[in-house]
């Protein structure tokens, strides 16, 4: 076990998204293990985890303002100076841009950024300072959540990308306490037929309209969507235009037990993903062995597929081919020998490739390097 090391982890603002639950998770057991270790939001957009013990939040402003942007660095600065941290590790852009460069201002020795999706979806002003601090003192290593995720930064300069390192995700994994019957109940869906179960919120990143439109192709399935989003509203309108409010139905915002809850109800998983850093919500899926249907994207096939010998955990569809999809669906929902094969192999690929414990000596091992 390290020596124990005092460590501040800075994310850009409080919600439920996956960097989120990824940062937190870490810090949990880095504490466990015996590390001073907190999570500090500089900003708090949502009422999420504030209940957790060891974080800070330095505004109250869902939306700072360019001043108050200002301040929030002032503060953090002081704040680190007070702390004297051994390392600062920055989730996000905002995280790791605002959070890193006010850690090499207060002197901390070690500071890294994670990166938790690929380089290419952070906005233009972000990837311009990314590329420069990660190229620069300032950065002194950086953690991609996959190969996928590093191999999207191979256009960035040498220097940029001799720091960079590969920690997969592992999940703190809870499964329902419920029966099928019981979870299907609680959550208002019928007692009888096929759900597929989505989890993520209705943004554009999901690419939900992809799995809307297969749905009148794929005749007594159901799918289950917990999320909610700026989409939504357009998303049902979808629904009912095409004749499907029957059987798409919109959980809405749910909490993480109502979310393993509903894959406990479900039959398989999908996830239209445009693209994903390594998706909580899929491994979840694996532990609970559940057949997947999956945008075939870099960072879904490292996940369900095996290294070694190719097999997948789960079937591929292109992004926006509808067709496609409703085939790839069709096949799940129809063919129980198939969905046996690739939910068996998908538990057996989360149970030894994916496990919390090798993320969390990952990021010990990154966090406490001197």
């Amino acid at each position: 076990m390290a020596k124990p090391h005092t460590i501040v982890g800075v994310i850009s603002f409080t919600d439920t998204g996956g960097a989120q639950e990824a940062l937190l998770r870490v810090a949990r057991q880095m504490r466990e293990r015996g590390h001073d270790m907190e999570v500090w939001f500089l900003y708090r957009k949502t009422s999420a985890h504030t209940g957790e013990p060891f974080i800070r939040i330095f505004s109250d402003q869902a939306k700072p303002s360019p001043v108050e942007f200002l301040a929030i660095i002032l503060r953090v600065i002081k704040a680190l100076r007070a702390k004297r941290p051994g390392t600062v590790v920055g989730f996000l852009p905002l995280g790791f841009t605002v959070g890193l460069a006010a850690a090499a201002l207060s002197g901390v020795p070690v500071r890294i950024a994670s990166h938790r999706s690929p380089g290419t979806t952070y906005g233009k002003l972000m990837r311009i300072v990314d590329r420069v601090l990660g190229a620069t003192p300032v950065y002194d290593k950086m953690i991609c959540v996959s190969e996928a995720v590093r191999q999207s930064f191979a256009a960035y300069p040498r220097a940029y990308r001799d720091k960079l390192t590969v920690v997969h995700n592992g999940i703190e994994w809870q499964p329902s306490s419920m029966t099928k019957a019981q979870a299907r109940q609680a959550l208002g869906l019928p007692a009888d037929g096929f759900i597929f179960a989505a989890v993520g919120r209705t943004e554009y990143q999901k690419n939900y309209q992809v799995l809307v439109d297969a749905m009148p192709f794929v005749p007594g399935a159901i799918l289950a969507i917990i999320g909610d989003g700026s989409e939504r509203a357009e998303l049902e309108a979808r629904v009912a235009g095409l004749g499907v409010s029957d059987r798409v139905i919109f959980l809405g915002a749910r909490g993480r037990q109502e979310c393993r809850d509903l894959l406990r109800a479900a039959d398989a998983f999908v996830q239209s993903s445009r693209f994903e850093g390594q998706s909580n919500a899929v491994l979840e899926a694996m532990h609970e062995a559940l057949p997947m249907v999956l945008s075939d994207i870099p960072e879904q096939r490292e996940t369900i597929e095996d290294p070694v010998n190719g097999e997948v955990g789960g079937l591929l569809a292109p992004l926006t081919d509808v067709p496609a999809w409703a085939q790839a669906l069709n096949k799940i929902h129809g063919d129980p020998d198939l969905r046996r094969q690739v939910s068996e192999k998908a538990k057996a690929l989360v149970e030894a490739r994916f496990t919390l414990e090798r993320m969390i000596d990952g990021f010990e091992r990154e966090l406490t390097a001197r």
